[in-house]
C-alpha cells in the first residue's frame, strides 16, 4: 500500500514539474516573439533623418504659402500641423538613436 501511494505521488510530482517546465517554456515563447514583433516593427518604420525632415518640413511649407496664400486661417493651421508632425518625427528619430545606443533605458517598461 505505501508502494502504491509512493508511485502515486512521484507521478503527481512528476506532472506537476513537467506542467511547470511546460508552462515556462511557453512564456519564453511568447517573450521571444514579443522581441521579434518588435524588432520587425523597429525595422519597417519609416525614420528619418533631422535633415530629411527640415527639408521635407520647408518643401510642405513652400507648397503651403503658394496653394493657400488667400486663406490665411487654413494655411496657419496646416503650418501648425507640419510643425508638429516634423516635431515628432524629430524626437522619435532621437529616441530611436539614444535606444540604440543605450539598450537598456528603451526595454524598462
Amino acid at each position: 500500500m505505501e508502494i502504491l501511494f509512493l508511485i502515486i505521488v512521484l507521478v503527481v510530482l512528476a506532472l506537476a514539474v513537467f506542467s511547470s517546465r511546460k508552462e515556462q517554456a511557453s512564456k519564453a515563447d511568447d517573450r521571444k516573439d514579443q522581441v521579434r514583433q518588435q524588432k520587425e516593427d523597429f525595422a519597417q518604420e519609416d525614420v528619418m533623418t533631422y535633415g530629411q525632415v527640415q527639408q521635407r518640413r520647408e518643401d510642405l511649407l513652400n507648397v503651403l504659402d503658394e496653394n493657400l496664400g488667400d486663406k490665411p486661417d487654413q494655411r496657419d493651421q496646416i503650418k501648425k500641423i507640419i510643425n508638429d508632425w516634423a516635431d515628432l518625427k524629430i524626437k522619435a528619430f532621437q529616441d530611436r538613436r539614444s535606444w540604440v545606443r543605450n539598450p537598456d533605458k528603451g526595454t524598462a517598461s
